[in-house]
C-alpha cells in the first residue's frame, strides 16, 4: 500500500524585500489575480460575473477579490443590484501590464488559429505596437542596453548585487543584464 504525502507550503510573502518585482508580485503573483484584473477591463464588475467568466471557485475568488481590495486595485462598491468591483487609478495602470503579457504570450506561446484579440486603439482602430521601453530621452532600450543603478530605496544588499553586475560587465561576463 502507497501512503501519499500531503505537504501544505505557506506562501511566503516579499513585502520587506528590497525588489519591487518580488513585491509587485506579491499581489500580482497569482494567475487569477491578474485574470481578475483583465475581467475588470473587460468590463466585469460582478461577483457572479467573475466567477462564471473565469471558471473560478467562489472560496478563491473571494480571496483574490480582498488581496486586491487591500492593495488598493479594486474598490467595492454597493449598489442597487447587490455589490460591485471597479479599479482603482493604481488598478487601472495595470493595463500596460495586460497587455504586454497579452502581446507577449501572442508572440511566444501562440494559439494555432492565432491571437484571440488584438489590442486596438479605440478612436483609430488602428493595431497597438508591442509595449517597448524608452529612456526619458525617448531612446528605444532593449535588452542589449538595458541597465540598472541604485534607486532613493536600494539597500546595501541591493547596491552591493548592482556593484557586483558592474564589475561582471568590466570582466566581459555576458549575462542580459550584465554584458
Amino acid at each position: 500500500m502507497a501512503y501519499l504525502e500531503v505537504c501544505r507550503v505557506e506562501r511566503l510573502t516579499f513585502e520587506d524585500r528590497n525588489c519591487s518585482v518580488a513585491r509587485s508580485l506579491d499581489v500580482l503573483g497569482d494567475w487569477w489575480n491578474v485574470l481578475i484584473v483583465l475581467e475588470c477591463l473587460w468590463g466585469s464588475s460582478k461577483f457572479d460575473e467573475f466567477q462564471r467568466n473565469l471558471g473560478v471557485s467562489k472560496g478563491i475568488l473571494s480571496k483574490r477579490l480582498k488581496l486586491l481590495q487591500d492593495h488598493d486595485i479594486l474598490i467595492k462598491r454597493m449598489v442597487d443590484g447587490g455589490t460591485e468591483y471597479q479599479l482603482t487609478e493604481k488598478g487601472l495602470s495595470l493595463h500596460v501590464i495586460v497587455v504586454a503579457i497579452l502581446q507577449w504570450g501572442d508572440r511566444w506561446n501562440p494559439l494555432p488559429g492565432g491571437a484571440p484579440v488584438i489590442p486596438v486603439n479605440r478612436n483609430s482602430g488602428a493595431p497597438v505596437k508591442p509595449v517597448q521601453l524608452f529612456d526619458t530621452q525617448g531612446e528605444a532600450v532593449d535588452i542589449r542596453n538595458l541597465g540598472l543603478r541604485a534607486g532613493p530605496g536600494a539597500n546595501a544588499i541591493t547596491s552591493r548585487r548592482l556593484e557586483e553586475l558592474v564589475q561582471r560587465r568590466k570582466a566581459g561576463v555576458k549575462g542580459a543584464l550584465a554584458g
